[in-house]
Parts: structure tokens; C-alpha cells; sequence
């Protein structure tokens, strides 16, 4: 049964926070109040680096809008960030605390995600804020400006209400959450995965990582995936020059066909599927001679290729188990299975397992996922033992002695 939290009706700010001193003096008061709720719009479709537009601040009910357009200097904000000593209250804000740790050099701190408890409370995960508000709040959301023009000055009146709105319920929401985490003692597990999300957000990114994040066939080789990976590296430097986002230098698909033919010459790029036929005189020389070099290097200098799956049916019947396993437990724990881990992840635990591989390293094997998860799992599927199901009014219990 959720609380209906009531929030004082809040009207829109006649102007935002545009100067150094009236940011300043603004957070003189964050920190004498030791907790302020937190979230930004940005613009990320137009440049390599995201714009940041407008910061929304939120203590209990009482909101304040500041202009980072305007303001010379978020140092005094920036700090606030990264006090351990004062909580921030946000909702999916990986990309939110990327930004700001990205202008500030340093590591987010006690920031808490409300998108984060509702998953360690059962409620689902990826869940939105404006379902949290209804659920909690007895509120609907407007959500019209999503995609609204945020660098244009003036902001228009609705443009404000529904900035305000975004943060003006994440104290109430958090309130809540934070009764139903106490009763199932998930405190521990919901500072150590929002601890992850400062951790994600404060990594530098790496341009020979970025290969990481495009999906990419099993099937790749060590000299494929190489290729893939200088490719990645190389358009984000592309990318950075032209001030423009990644994936609209070559998309993903284009990098990723590359990898897999190994052009030897040029003409060899006009069979790739969505390469622009504009980029072939600019790019079509260095990608040749990129392919060529990696060829002819070391394979130890070769990124390893990903584990074979075993595709026998009987492995196919265990992994399937233990993907159910894993969803059995999450449910009768009150605990979102897509926030722990998700179905590829079990799938190879599930091979490690079954080929009598340690599983050190996996996610599932350590902090507070091996708590959530992980050891009740790693139970079931190496040892025998009677497991018991109870359904009582659509709520699942799970035990196994």
C-alpha cells in the first residue's frame, strides 16, 4: 500500500537565478538545509559535449531555477555535488551527474536516485518520475517540454512550470521510498548501487572503450574487434573537432560492418550498408590503412574475443533456468530483477557455472548484487535442494531450505 504525500502548491519563479551572487547565495542555504533534490536540462543532440541548459533546485517543496547560460561561476553548486556530508535527491541521473562532474573534475557524493530505491523497493526499474509522482503523490505530469528548446531565453511559462515540477516532488518521493527501505533493511544495498551511479558518472570517457558500447556479434575475432575499437577511438577525436555528437559522424552499424569485412581497399567501403558517400574521398584512405596496420600487428595487442556460448540444449535448458531462478528470487524479494542484472549477464553466469569456471568478476558476485541475488542464486544452481513457491494475493514468496 503506497502513502499519498501531499505537496504544497509551488508557483513559477518570476525569473531564474542568473548571478554569480544570487547562486552563491542560494547555496548558503542548500547546505544549511543538508539535503536539496537536483536535476538539469540539457541539450546533447547538437554538439560533443552536452549543453548544459538549466539546473532546477529543489528544497522539500520550494523550488529555484538557475541559468548556467547566465552564471559565470557553478563552483559554489559544483561543491555541493560533491560534499559527502549533503544528500542530493535525483531521479535517473546518470546523465545529469556526468555533466556536472564533467564541469567540476570531481566525484558526485551522496547522491541518492529515487529511479534506483523504487527498484530496490519492487516497484520496477527503468521506472519514470512522473509514475513515481502518481504513485506516491497522487499527481499526474505534464510532459510536453521534454524536448523543448532549453538554451532559448526567455523560457516560456509552461517551460518553467514543468522544470519545477521535476524536481518539486523528489523530497516526497524520497520520504516514502525511504520508510518501505528501512522496513526491508535495503539501505545498504541502495547506497551502494547510487554509489555505483556517482562511480559511472565521474569515469572520464575513455575513446578506447568506447567501443564497448556499441552492440557488436559474439562472433567478432580479437583482429575485428581491434578494428572496431581504433574506429570508435577515431570518431570520437572526428567527433570532438567538429563539435558534433559521435554517432552522427558514422553511425554505430557502419563502424561495426568495417569490423567485420576488413576493407583492403577503398571501393570495398561502397558495399558498406549506410556509409555516406559524401565521407568516402575524406575517410576511405585512413580506414584502408587503419584496417592494413592492425592486420599486421601483434595478436597479443588484440582486445580477447567474447566467450563462445554454449548453444547445446542442455545448456540452453540451464541457462533459461536460471534466468527464471533470478526472476523468482528478485520478485519474492521485492526487488526489480532489470535493476540487479539483466538476462545476459545471468546467462553467462549460468555457462561459468555449468563449466565449473569461477565466477570471481561477475556482477553477481560480489557487493550488495551477491547479497540481493547472487548467493541465493549460485545456490540453487550448484546444489540440490527442495525450493518452495507461495502466491498470496499476487505477492510471491521464495524459499529454499
Amino acid at each position: 500500500m503506497h502513502n499519498v504525500k501531499s505537496v504544497k502548491k509551488q508557483s513559477s519563479p518570476a525569473v531564474l537565478l542568473s548571478s554569480d551572487a544570487e547562486l552563491a547565495a542560494l547555496c548558503d542555504r542548500l547546505r544549511t538545509a543538508g539535503a536539496f533534490g537536483i536535476d538539469t536540462e540539457f541539450i546533447g543532440e547538437t554538439s560533443y559535449a552536452p549543453i548544459l541548459c538549466l539546473i532546477q533546485i529543489s528544497i522539500d517543496a520550494d523550488v529555484e531555477l538557475v541559468d548556467p547560460l547566465a552564471i559565470t561561476d557553478l563552483s559554489p553548486l559544483l561543491d555541493l555535488i560533491s560534499d559527502p556530508a549533503i544528500v542530493k535527491i535525483c531521479h535517473a541521473g546518470e546523465q545529469d551527474l556526468a555533466i556536472l562532474a564533467q564541469r567540476s573534475g570531481s566525484r558526485p557524493a551522496n547522491v541518492i536516485d529515487t529511479q534506483i530505491l523504487a527498484g530496490l523497493i519492487g516497484l520496477g526499474y527503468p521506472l519514470s518520475y512522473a509514475k513515481l509522482v502518481e504513485y506516491f503523490c497522487a499527481v499526474s505530469l505534464a510532459k510536453a517540454h521534454t524536448y523543448s528548446a532549453w538554451d532559448r531565453r526567455p523560457l516560456t511559462h509552461a517551460q518553467h512550470e514543468y522544470a519545477i515540477d521535476d524536481v518539486k516532488y523528489l523530497s516526497a518521493i524520497y520520504t516514502a521510498i525511504s520508510e518501505r527501505l528501512d522496513v526491508l533493511n535495503r539501505r545498504p544495498w541502495a547506497t551502494a548501487a547510487c554509489e555505483e551511479r556517482c562511480d559511472v558518472a565521474a569515469r572520464p570517457p575513455d575513446p578506447q572503450l568506447s567501443y564497448l558500447k556499441i552492440k557488436a556479434p559474439r562472433s567478432l575475432t580479437p583482429l575485428q574487434l581491434a578494428v572496431l575499437r581504433e574506429l570508435c577511438a577515431w570518431r570520437e577525436q572526428l567527433a570532438y573537432e567538429h563539435d558534433l555528437p559521435a554517432r552522427t559522424m558514422l553511425p554505430d552499424n557502419v563502424l561495426r560492418d568495417i569490423a567485420k569485412q576488413l576493407p583492403s581497399r577503398a571501393a570495398q567501403l561502397q558495399n558498406i550498408k549506410e556509409f555516406p558517400q559524401r565521407e568516402l574521398a575524406s575517410y576511405a584512405e585512413f580506414i584502408v590503412s587503419l584496417v592494413a596496420r592492425l592486420k599486421n600487428q601483434p595478436a597479443s595487442t588484440y582486445p580477447p574475443a567474447a566467450e563462445e556460448m554454449d548453444e547445446s540444449p542442455d545448456a540452453r535448458v540451464f541457462g533459461e533456468t536460471a534466468w527464471a531462478l533470478a526472476q523468482t528470487i528478485c520478485l519474492s524479494s521485492h526487488v526489480s530483477t532489470a535493476l540487479v542484472v539483466s538476462q545476459t549477464d545471468v546467462l553467462e553466469l549460468a555457462q561459468q557455472l555449468r563449466a565449473g569456471k569461477p565466477i570471481a568478476g561477475h556482477k553477481l558476485s560480489e557487493g550488495w548484487r551477491w547479497e540481493c541475488l547472487g548467493k541465493k542464486l549460485v545456490e540453487c544452481l550448484t546444489a540440490e535442494q527442495p525450493i518452495t513457491l507461495h502466491c498470496r494475493k499476487g505477492a510471491l514468496e521464495f524459499l529454499s531450505r
